[in-house]
């Protein structure tokens, strides 16, 4: 577009400021202000994925629930308070919200209210490039939406009323709603099975004798820069879940230490885990997660320089034992150790001595990577002890 004077002119929506929002979190009597400070810094990476821009956040301190409002009545409108005096105009909430709890919110303060399952949703959404993904994501989406499609009507329930009216106004319309998401769950079911029977065909096609890695972790650890490190193939971004499609690449381990051959395996790059990962993506991503499943080997990226390391792995092994992958022999890989000193490198190797310590981008450790996977594979699974990072306890940082 050019203007009077022949200039190019940009477009209107390029220079739209981004959505201000403002952070909630519910500060619990077990919880410290230092954790759930932690867990809004993640909330607002979130926040920022999806496209808006976090202006403030607060901490709700609450012992119990309030059935209602989650956060209680008095703080939700002290928050919105604060939040439009920074003119923001979304309450993000890093608690999950019945569609109820959501409307009461959002009808108590005048601002749109998202949960954290809603907001990593609209992430995913937006992600999503592939028909498979796209697919699952709208399966999870559905399945987040319907339980809350009464909460959506509530405002309708006491319009009407009188002898002879049975239930309440919305009712016929929350029928009709309920009936159209049901039957779109089932339509995404079915087209899902479909497209992991083409995935398994897939699987099945490849080279045979070449075995297969995944890489798995907390999300924007690193995985994609370890897949670039290892296939010299690979585009790593600076952001939470960057990669949601699967990708499979060849890679050169090394020579076979009998023969003299070359060894080659195949690694594929999955979607990150993340803290309160909503279940529905977790069930709709299952086809997906089958290349982790059927790997024979599981590297298992951490950013060795985060300060919530632990809580990160213990994520991390919650969801391999939810999809099945607890007894998959794996390596700990802690990446982006460049930024740490020496005397803070030799403390993590001493919490976690069966790990490697890398740097995917200058490629640090990897040559330690490929000799493990080289003297693993292949070969038949061997019983394996979980370490100390996927047990429920951690190693004890002093």
């Amino acid at each position: 577009m050019k203007g009077p004077a022949g200039r190019q002119e940009t477009p209107p929506h390029m220079t739209q400021a981004p959505t201000r929002c403002y952070l909630l979190a519910r500060l619990g009597f077990h919880d410290t202000p230092s954790l759930i400070g932690e867990h809004l810094a993640e909330l607002g990476e979130l926040a920022r994925a999806a496209g808006m821009d976090p202006v403030g956040r607060e901490q709700l301190r609450r012992a119990a629930v309030d059935a209602r409002t989650f956060y209680g009545r008095g703080q939700v409108e002290r928050a919105a308070s604060a939040a439009r005096n920074l003119q923001a105009a979304v309450l993000v909430c890093d608690d999950d919200l019945s569609g109820g709890q959501v409307h009461a919110i959002t009808k108590a303060t005048g601002l749109q209210v998202m949960d954290r399952t809603d907001l990593i949703l609209t992430i995913f959404e937006a992600r999503a490039q592939t028909q498979e993904a796209r697919v699952q994501v709208e399966l999870a989406r559905c399945e987040y939406e319907l339980p809350r499609l009464k909460g959506a009507w509530t405002h309708l329930e006491r319009q009407v009323g009188g002898v002879g009216v049975r239930g309440g106004p919305g009712e016929t319309q929350i029928e009709v709603d309920r009936r159209i998401t049901r039957q779109r769950i089932g339509q995404l079911k079915k087209e899902l099975r479909h497209l992991e029977r083409v995935r398994e065909t897939q699987r099945q096609g490849r080279i045979p004798g070449l075995p297969r890695v995944s890489l798995v972790g907390y999300t924007n650890a690193g995985k994609t820069s370890l897949l670039l490190a290892l296939t010299g193939e690979g585009e790593p971004q600076d952001m939470l879940f960057a990669t949601l499609d699967t990708t499979t690449r060849r890679a050169w381990l090394g020579a076979d230490p009998d023969s003299g051959r070359p060894r080659h395996a195949l690694v594929s790059d999955t979607v990150g885990f993340i803290r309160k990962l909503p279940h529905q993506l977790v069930a709709a991503f299952r086809s997906t997660l089958g290349e982790v499943r059927t790997a024979e080997a599981l590297l298992v990226v951490a950013d060795g320089a985060s300060p919530d390391l632990d809580e990160h792995l213990g994520v991390v092994a919650e969801t391999l034992e939810e999809i099945g992958c607890a007894g998959h022999p794996r390596l700990l890989v802690l990446n982006q150790v460049d930024r740490l000193t020496r005397p803070q490198r030799i403390e993590l190797k001493r919490r976690h001595p069966g790990a490697v310590l890398a740097c995917a981008l200058t490629g640090e450790g990897v040559p330690e990577v490929r000799e493990w996977l080289l003297d693993l594979i292949p070969g038949p699974p061997r019983p394996r002890e979980p370490e100390a990072w996927e047990k429920d306890q951690t190693v004890p940082a002093g």
